[in-house]
């Protein structure tokens, strides 16, 4: 007597599709915790968005005129980067509490901090496109990381205080960044 022949097709059926399951999830986590830019195997984000090395001279200029301006720079860095593919650069000011920067004490170096510290004209002849801004919190992790185009806030600034909620709208649909909610409520509570 023959003995009938069991079907193991399900078997294999079943076993590749766990098979690709499993490197479908190996894949996400490599690009997750950026494996594949530690291997080389792919650019960075700030290597894709950014090219060449930073302009110093274009950071000490907007740094004394923070400090022109009147506000309190410890714990404050400005960084200009040229931006690949984009005419111009971006400006990213690094507010950082675990240096030592205070809100509370911003305005407080002397001048009455009315004055401009980025105007229009010294950020076109600078060659800044766009403005960023990155608060670090005491322990270190960026929480709030905010970016503009400057035409944008150019625009926001000559628009009328007519209509206060269309301003905000504007303001919005400008901004680009990232917000940590948990540690931003975590920052302003204590």
């Amino acid at each position: 007597m023959d003995q009938p022949k069991r079907r193991r097709g399900w078997l294999i059926g079943c076993g590749g599709v766990l098979g690709v399951l499993l490197l479908l999830c190996g894949w996400m986590a490599a690009v997750r915790w950026g494996v594949l830019e530690r291997l080389g195997l792919r650019e960075s984000a700030a290597e894709r968005v950014f090219a060449g090395p930073p302009d110093r001279e274009a950071s000490a200029s907007l740094m004394a005129s923070l400090q022109s301006a009147g506000m309190n720079t410890q714990g404050v860095e400005v960084h200009v980067l040229p931006m690949a593919g984009y005419e111009g650069s971006a400006a990213i000011l690094v507010l950082d509490a675990s240096q030592g920067f205070d809100l509370d004490t911003w305005f407080d170096s002397g001048g009455d901090g009315t004055g401009e510290a980025f105007d229009e004209a010294t950020l076109q002849e600078l060659g800044v496109t766009r403005l960023a801004f990155d608060y670090v919190d005491a322990r270190g992790n960026s929480i709030v990381t905010l970016s503009a185009a400057t035409e944008d806030l150019d625009a926001l600034g000559d628009e009328g205080t007519d209509d206060a909620a269309q301003t905000q709208r504007a303001l919005l649909r400008a901004l680009k960044g990232r917000i940590d909610i948990p540690g931003l409520i975590r920052e302003v509570t204590q």
